[in-house]
């Protein structure tokens, strides 16, 4: 009885593990911040790698991009001081209004916003004569003073990839940093 018993014990041992494994990768986080802001920008990495940082000098405001080469995803952002707008939607509407020379011919332009988030949303089907099928969303955040631009993309689009940009929106958390951190 043991010996039937034993093996489909294992069994679920290891399946329990390798659940609890995925579930701390799930839950694994990148933070962003600047030294100035009195807060440390947290999301949900998932598969998301840090690809570049720039700071400023004055340690005010910075530029960090990163990658998701599985779903060919890119996560760019800006923190800066909230001083051009105060508010997530001022913020979404002063992004729209400057337009990029980039934006060739966006199409299913969308303005909306998820909870206290405002974005905007657009579709590229190519760029410089190149069918890229590229979603592009641009989500502003303000807190404590400081402006986030976050613009997220993803080329090869397929309607059923937006819940993938609004995972992202949806994680992403401010925590206070920590007496050492803000110190520097």
């Amino acid at each position: 009885m043991l010996r039937r018993i034993l093996p489909v014990f294992c069994s679920l041992l290891v399946l329990s593990q390798a659940s609890a494994i995925a579930a701390s990768l799930d839950d694994k986080r990148v933070g962003l911040t600047v030294p100035a802001a009195p807060w440390m920008l947290t999301l949900k990495s998932g598969e998301l790698a840090l690809e570049r940082q720039q700071l400023k000098p004055d340690g005010r405001s910075g530029y960090f991009l990163l990658n998701d080469k599985k779903n060919y995803m890119y996560v760019s952002l800006f923190i800066e001081p909230a001083e051009e707008c105060k508010d997530s939607r001022s913020c979404r509407d002063m992004v729209w209004k400057a337009g990029n020379p980039a934006w060739e011919n966006p199409q299913k332009v969308v303005s909306s916003n998820l909870g206290d988030v405002y974005y905007f949303e657009f579709f590229m089907p190519s760029f410089r004569g190149q069918p890229i099928e590229q979603q592009h969303m641009y989500a502003q955040f303000v807190v404590d003073g400081y402006w986030v631009d976050m613009h997220i993309s993803k080329v090869l689009y397929k309607p059923e990839d937006r819940k993938l940009f609004e995972r992202i929106i949806k994680s992403v958390k401010f925590e206070p940093k920590k007496e050492a951190e803000s110190q520097k």
